[in-house]
């Protein structure tokens, strides 16, 4: 209890001081963001009890947390916040490896007419015939998933890295970015090699040859079942150029499919008590089909197929195909490939979490650089949650009192939340006490604010080309 006392009190510490300016205001809104019980807005989190100040001081601390730095991915401190983030994770005692997830959520701002940079984006819809397309901005979120114990919840992600997708970028640029910014941080614990999951828009040609020179990084993504990938080439002659592909490997079509070089029965055995059976199988130094700019044919991959059987042994639904891509892919097993995976959809927690209860999408705000900002706080706000799991006594609701869930020690996120405020009350917090400077002037009588431009919405579809029957008449 005390060592995870030590790590959560270290982390406000560095937290405090990474933020150049209102550092009181925003350790105070982190605490009512971590605390939050039934604010729906940020300005609503001024009456929570851990923020001391005044509602306008939260969107003077909003608009001050992060400066513009000329780093190619992020802000000076938000890279100083990363390594302050990787520095709670603890060394893995379990495996070599530690697993971290990469994954895209859209910020829908629907009426947002004066935000710049606005796009279509992906919205998720459960009605039949609607068309899952909106208006906002899409954020790539880098997290680590640490190693879960009895003790622990088992769906915890902790982000290290948030960025902005922008028009003139797109998911896979970020994320390499973020990547490069993750083994580009020195950290005092080793955390072994790097093992990052994905899903299947990342494994193109361009996005692994970024990867090529990280040496301490395997990277796991699935791959649709429509790919088509290579074998090695055989050996030729002298005379002619040596072939840089060999024969098709075709995921759809088991026929074109070589002996594979491992194959692995793995049963799991679930919490309602029934098993899960899953046959692996997994192919080496495959190729896949690159650029001119992209040689993708001198950097091989493994294959793994994980498929589902039914309890005569027969394969049930369809396959999970997994891209194992790195110098070090070798070292990780089939099993060891499928649990880094599985582990990836920790992520689809902390977005179904952080959206309603840590406000990672209810910023109205007009100016883009100070929305980034907030879905950044929002974040560090869950990383606090992460650190205080053993510390915070659990507080169900009448109606879960003698539910199983309650009686365990596992702490969910909203549990912890009900409870970090009454822990912040005992440690005591960093941020001074406010003092009132009187009512302000405010501004001078006939004042005429300039009314915010209109800004348009960014389309990708290549421009229609015109009828020369139109063009002739143009110029007529």
């Amino acid at each position: 209890m005390q060592t995870h006392l030590e790590t959560l009190q270290q982390f406000r510490q560095a937290l405090y001081k990474s933020f150049p300016y209102r550092r009181d205001s925003l350790l105070e809104l982190l605490d009512a963001l971590s605390s939050n019980e039934r604010a729906q807005s940020p300005v609503e989190l001024s009456l929570n009890s851990c923020f001391q100040r005044k509602y306008g001081a939260v969107y003077q601390a909003i608009q001050a947390s992060y400066e513009e730095s000329d780093l190619p991915v992020c802000s000076l401190e938000a890279y100083r916040q990363g390594e302050i983030v990787l520095a709670t994770i603890p060394k893995p005692q379990q495996k070599h490896y530690t697993v971290f997830g990469i994954d895209e959520t859209p910020n829908e701002r629907l009426y947002a007419q004066c935000l710049s940079d606005r796009q279509n984006i992906h919205r998720s819809t459960q009605v039949p015939g609607q068309v899952p397309i909106s208006l906002g901005h899409n954020y790539s979120v880098l997290a680590v998933l640490p190693e879960g114990k009895a003790e622990d919840w088992q769906r915890w992600s902790v982000p290290v890295s948030v960025e902005r997708v922008s028009s003139l970028s797109n998911a896979i640029e970020v994320a390499q970015g973020q990547i490069a910014q993750l083994l580009s941080y020195r950290l005092e614990q080793d955390l072994g090699l790097k093992v990052v999951t994905l899903d299947s828009r990342y494994p193109t040609a361009v996005f692994l040859y970024g990867l090529r020179d990280y040496k301490k990084l395997v990277t796991i993504a699935r791959v649709r079942s429509s790919r088509v990938f290579y074998r090695q080439p055989e050996a030729q002659g002298r005379k002619t150029r040596p072939r840089w592909y060999g024969e098709t490997f075709r995921l759809q079509d088991a026929t074109t499919w070589s002996t594979p070089t491992e194959q692995y029965t793995l049963s799991i055995s679930r919490a309602n008590g029934s098993s899960l059976v899953l046959s692996m199988k997994r192919w080496t130094n495959l190729l896949m089909r690159g650029t001119r700019k992209c040689p993708m044919h001198k950097y091989p991959f493994d294959l793994v197929q994980i498929q589902r059987l039914d309890e005569q042994g027969k394969p049930s639904g369809r396959p999970q195909w997994l891209l194992v891509y790195g110098q070090q892919r070798h070292t990780l097993s089939v099993e060891d490939i499928q649990q880094a995976y599985s582990r990836r959809f920790n992520l689809e927690h902390f977005f179904g979490f952080a959206k309603p209860h840590l406000l990672l999408t209810a910023s109205q705000t007009c100016h883009t650089a100070h929305e980034i900002n907030w879905v950044r706080l929002a974040c560090l706000a869950h990383v606090q949650l992460w650190l205080a799991r053993h510390l915070v006594d659990s507080l169900p609701l009448p109606w879960q009192r003698y539910s199983p869930v309650a009686q365990t020690l596992q702490r969910t996120p909203r549990q912890i939340q009900r409870g970090f405020s009454q822990l912040i009350r005992q440690i005591g917090t960093l941020a001074t006490t406010p003092k009132p400077r009187g009512i302000p002037s405010g501004r001078t009588k006939g004042t005429q604010l300039i009314p915010r431009c209109r800004r348009p919405i960014v389309k990708f579809h290549p421009p229609r080309k015109r009828c020369p029957c139109k063009k002739a008449k143009d110029a007529a």
